[in-house]
């Protein structure tokens, strides 16, 4: 009876310890890698960009509390862009943190020549999404289905 007891013990503690395993796994943090393909999802063409270089700055206008974005040139691949629209990914470590720099006064000073921001957050990461137009954004659909799935 015993053995049984014990046997049973080890069983519930595996479930319980499984149980809490899958739901830890959707607090999981999300990369830039992971916007980058949902964005290819939906049929855009993303192509990771370095604008690092020329944002160097302790006054870059790039930076979201203190954090440079990883950046990406997206397309669509049957529209024909006469300028190039993009997508900023700024990646925190905690989504408390992400959460308070989309609310921060730090994300009205980012800035875009000719570009418009479309801002959305998801657990750990802010994203943006700077498109030509402020009232059609052309690849809104894509972005916000994107940012849905991840």
């Amino acid at each position: 009876m015993r053995i049984f007891l014990h046997l049973c013990y080890i069983s519930i503690s595996l479930l319980v310890l499984v149980g809490l395993s899958a739901c830890n796994s959707g607090n999981s943090s999300v990369t830039a890698k992971d916007v980058q393909k949902a964005l290819e999802k939906q049929g855009l063409e993303v192509t990771q960009i370095n604008v690092g270089t020329a944002e160097q700055g302790e006054n870059s206008s790039l930076q979201l509390e203190g954090v440079f974005p990883e950046a990406f040139d997206v397309t669509l691949p049957t529209a024909d862009l006469a300028n190039p629209e993009y997508v900023f990914v700024y990646q925190f470590s905690a989504e408390k943190e992400a959460k308070s720099a989309k609310e921060s006064v730090g994300i009205s000073s980012l800035r875009m020549v000719d570009l418009h921001p479309n801002v959305a957050q998801k657990k750990n990461i802010v994203v943006i999404y700077w498109s030509q137009t402020m009232e059609k954004p052309l690849m809104i659909n894509q972005f916000t289905k994107a940012m849905d799935k991840l």
